[in-house]
This record gives C-alpha cells, sequence and structure tokens, in this order.
C-alpha cells in the first residue's frame, strides 16, 4: 500500500490504526464491570475534585493508579460524559502502540517485517477491542511494550536519547497500573544480560539505573505520595498489598486456573495469527547470535507468559503488553518461511494451524448462536450470530489460495476477514447485545426522577450510565424507612442471597433483568399495597 512509501508513513500507520481503535467506541454503553468502576471513578475524580483520592460509588477505590482517570477526565471534558469520552484516549494509546511497534520494528528488521507486523496487529481483533474500553490496560500496554523497545534498542545502538524514554515510560507506566511497569521489564533485562554474559557492573552503569529509576519515581511517587496522605493510607494498604502482592499470591475475585488458562488468553488474543506462534517463538530462541532483536522478542513473550502463568490470578489482559512482540515474531516468521518467490515443490507447506483455524472458524457462528440462546434476554437477537457466517468463508477462501501457493493473496484475505470482524463486532454486535442490560431496562421501566436506594449490592455499571451515586443500605428495615419518607421511591439490589431476595418479596417487583453473561441479576422493586411488613 502506498502509506508505507512516502514521507508520512509514519502519520498514516498512527491514523489507521486510530479509525480502527475508535470505530464503534460510543455505540456501546458501558456495561463491564471494569470500564463501570474505572469510568464512574474518573467522573467522581472530576466532579468532587479529588484527583488524589479516587473512588466509585462515593468509597475510596484502591484498585489503580490514576494516569487514565485523569485521560479519561480529559475526554470527559471534550466530549461529555460518555462512553465515548471514557474510551476515547484507549484508542489513543492503541494507535500509539501500533506505530511504535512499527517504527522500532522497521528500524531493526526492515521495512517489509514492520509492514506485515502492522496488518497482524490489525487484524488480531480481541487485542483491538481492548483499545475499545474503558480501563488502564490500553495504557499500559503502550507504556510497558515501549519500555521493551526502548530497552533492546539501548542494548543495540547505545543512543542514550532512548534510555531517557525508557525510564520516562517506567515512570508513567508505574503511575498507570503500579509496579508491574518496572518488575517485568528488568526481570526480562536480567535474563536477557544474563544469557549473553552481559550482566556485568559495566553494562549495569551504562544503562544509568540509579538515575533513570529517580527519574520514574520523580514522575509517579508524587501522586502516591498524595493519595496516601489524602487517603490517610488506606490507598497505599489497598493497592500496594491487596492489589499487587496479593494478586499474584493469591486468586483474585474468581479469576485463577491452571497454568495453561494464561496460554489459551494468548491465543485468543493474537487470534487468528496466534496458532503459527509456537513455530514463530521455538525459531526465535535459535537466533541469540544472528538477530539479536528478534532473540529479545521471543524472550519478551517466554518471560511475560511464565510470569502470569504462575501468577494466582489469570485474566486475558494481563499478557497483553507482549503482544506487539508476538506480532513481530510471526511477521518474521512467515517473511523467512514463505518467500515471495516460492514456486511449488520448493515449500514444503504446513496444515496444522490451517486445520484448527478453519475448525474454530466454522464453530464462531454456532458458538454464538447457542451463547446468545442460553441467555434468556437475548434469544430475539441470535441472529447477531449469523453475521459471523463470512468468517469460515474468509478463512476458507484463504486456505484455499495458501494450497495454490498464493501467498499473498492468502495473507489478505486472511487479514481482511478479521479486520472486518472487528468491525461487525464494534459497529453492530456489541452494540444491539447491550441494548439488553439492566440499564438499559431501568430507563425503559422506571422514571429518570424518582428516588432510588440501593439494598446491599448493584450492578456497577449504573453510576456511569446515570451520572450519579447511589445510597446503600444494609437492612430491610432501612429499605422500609426509605420507602415510608419516599412513597415513589425505588430500591434496586443484584444480590444472590436467597435469604435477601426473600425479605425484598414484601415488596412489589417492578422489574428483573440478568446481566449480560454474567451470574446476577438486577431486580427493582416499589411499595406495593401490602409491602409494610408487620
Amino acid at each position: 500500500m502506498k502509506i508505507f512509501n512516502t514521507r508520512y508513513t509514519y502519520l498514516w500507520v498512527f491514523l489507521f490504526a486510530f479509525v480502527l481503535c475508535l470505530f464503534g467506541i460510543g455505540d456501546s454503553i458501558i456495561y463491564i464491570l471494569d470500564e463501570a468502576k474505572n469510568s464512574e471513578a474518573a467522573r467522581e475524580m472530576m466532579v468532587y475534585g479529588t484527583y488524589f483520592k479516587p473512588t466509585f460509588n462515593d468509597v475510596v477505590r484502591t484498585d489503580k493508579p490514576p494516569f487514565h482517570y485523569f485521560l479519561m477526565i480529559i475526554g470527559y471534558k471534550i466530549f461529555g460524559v460518555n462512553a465515548f469520552g471514557a474510551r476515547f484516549f484507549s484508542a489513543v494509546f492503541g494507535a500509539l502502540t501500533v506505530l511504535s511497534t512499527f517504527v522500532f520494528t522497521k528500524k531493526h528488521l526492515g521495512k517489509e517485517i514492520s509492514k506485515i507486523t502492522f496488518w497482524i496487529l490489525l487484524s488480531s481483533f480481541y487485542f483491538i477491542q481492548e483499545f475499545h474500553l474503558a480501563v488502564p490496560d490500553p495504557y499500559l500496554i503502550f507504556w510497558v511494550s515501549l519500555v521493551f523497545f526502548c530497552y533492546i534498542d539501548f542494548y543495540i545502538s547505545q543512543d542514550k536519547k532512548i534510555l531517557w524514554l525508557l525510564y520516562i515510560a517506567v515512570g508513567f507506566g508505574m503511575l498507570t497500573k503500579g509496579p508491574v511497569a518496572l518488575v517485568l521489564p528488568s526481570l526480562v533485562a536480567f535474563v536477557h544480560l544474563l544469557l549473553n554474559k552481559n550482566f556485568t557492573l559495566k553494562v549495569i552503569l551504562k544503562y544509568k539505573f540509579l538515575e533513570g529509576i529517580l527519574l520514574a519515581l520523580l514522575i509517579s511517587f508524587p501522586w502516591f505520595y498524595m493519595a496516601h496522605e489524602t487517603t490517610n493510607g488506606v490507598f497505599t494498604e489497598g493497592f500496594f498489598f491487596k492489589h499487587n502482592l496479593n494478586r499474584f499470591q493469591g486468586k483474585m475475585e474468581g479469576h485463577g486456573g491452571i497454568f495453561l488458562i494464561t496460554i489459551g488468553f494468548v491465543l485468543l488474543g493474537m487470534f487468528p495469527f496466534s496458532f503459527w506462534s509456537f513455530r514463530a517463538l521455538f525459531e526465535s530462541m535459535k537466533q541469540k547470535k544472528e538477530n539479536v532483536f528478534i532473540f529479545y522478542s521471543g524472550l519478551v513473550v517466554l518471560i511475560f507468559v511464565a510470569f502470569f502463568a504462575i501468577s494466582s490470578t489469570k485474566l486475558p489482559n494481563y499478557t497483553m503488553p507482549c503482544y506487539p512482540f508476538i506480532a513481530i515474531l510471526l511477521a518474521w516468521y512467515f517473511k523467512k518461511k514463505y518467500r515471495r518467490n516460492s514456486k511449488k515443490g520448493e515449500l514444503k507447506l504446513k496444515y496444522a494451524e490451517w486445520i484448527v483455524l478453519l475448525m474454530i472458524s466454522l464453530a464462531l457462528p454456532v458458538a454464538g448462536f447457542v451463547g446468545l440462546s442460553l441467555e434468556p434476554q437475548l434469544v430475539g437477537k441470535t441472529w447477531v450470530a449469523f453475521l459471523l457466517i463470512f468468517v469460515p468463508v474468509g478463512v476458507g477462501v484463504s486456505f484455499y489460495y495458501y494450497i495454490k501457493l498464493h501467498l499473498k493473496i492468502s495473507f489478505k484475505l486472511l487479514i481482511g476477514t478479521f479486520m472486518l470482524l472487528g468491525l461487525v463486532l464494534f459497529g453492530i454486535a456489541f452494540p444491539v447485545l447491550t441494548k439488553a442490560t439492566p440499564v438499559e431496562k431501568f430507563k425503559e421501566m422506571v422514571s429518570m426522577d424518582r428516588p432510588v436506594v440501593v439494598y446491599k449490592r448493584m450492578d456497577a455499571a449504573f453510576p456511569i450510565n446515570f451520572n450519579r451515586t447511589y445510597k446503600v443500605v444494609q437492612s430491610i428495615t432501612e429499605v422500609s424507612i426509605f420507602l415510608e419518607k419516599y412513597p415513589s421511591g425505588v430500591v434496586m439490589t443484584n444480590t444472590r442471597n436467597k435469604e435477601e431476595l426473600k425479605e425484598l418479596s414484601v415488596f412489589k417487583e417492578v422489574f428483573s433483568q440478568k446481566s449480560l453473561f454474567e451470574n446476577h441479576t438486577t431486580r427493582v422493586y416499589e411499595k406495593g399495597i401490602n409491602s409494610i411488613p408487620e
């Protein structure tokens, strides 16, 4: 494409990636738990002016540092308090991640591999989806991957400007998600230097570690200190111990499992090309002397996946900062194995990955139909699954051209199929499905001017979607007092406790709506004729 052959190549790379990351971000309401809590915390920070005290529903939130909150606040001020404003800068940082990957890959591996890497990243729809979310991970992916790129670039070039950029990225990475932005790059650097027999005082001094850490702390430490003082130590204890140390040592919020789950997350994250990553990774480990950049990329992937495989808490987004390096390995492997001038008889084709990809592609519409059928509120929307029929068709045609050794056409078809899948999901499927959330049902069934109280707990999506916080009560007596004071009021809960639901049965149920793909139901009650318990 011409965008790779102009003086404005980097600008076009950024804009192309930005449009894909931006597409559809305002069409779906915020409903996922993490999105809801992060975007609401940013809203409360903006409304209350408490920039050193993150809260969710007026309770101190210690889960994350503030970098993404600050960017969301800017988004709110520009676009309003809505899904688009909350997600806008996630898209920006997605485009920056693709751009930085392209720049460093082109510098060290050449234009052709950087182009292939670019298309692999953009067709990895699950990876691109992360940049459609109002969570801290889009920012962390950029900062941590930039740290990795700067490290190996300095190792090769000894350019001191790159070294200072490395520590600036560490500082903002810590301001985004804490110590992980320093710990994992340091671990990879340690192993890399050790394997190359360069772990010496002379080399360490070249990296100006002490000066660099000081720079990183100058960026991040002031906010952590002010948060500690403002919350009387609550943020420090909650964030550094509960949400960092405890997440590694113990399973948090039910997100655990065997180490294979982490590998499964990676296969999903880099789908459809992920199945070739095993061969690419194996080949990269042979490049210790021949190709420093490729060997290091493989090392980043191995250590990142191993680290989170042994972590007790496992989530799909944890390994995403290493995905740019998987894309690089794949691009390098494809260029190495499938030469442009390959002729029949000179190239030994391998079919294992294609067979797996075909099977999954064929199962995709079926699995979508079954999954939607299992959700009562989505039974009428099962037609969405049929939008995915083009995926197995695209994969099948791509495989045909692969067999015929038209490798360039095969690659383009596979890229196009899964970029289109992303557009269909972001632009049609997700907006349709999110219409069946409890939030939308509440808008339909309950007048906005009615007073609301929460009994025990609620769906986290309510505060950000209604731009307000809710009073939470813990007893049925408090519920009765509220309804006596506000006869037109409603009581909202998503408790799963059967005894608590039995207590609420004395009130008239307005509606109940199960949350999408989660095991809790929002129920709303009002004062009925015989509602007051004796």
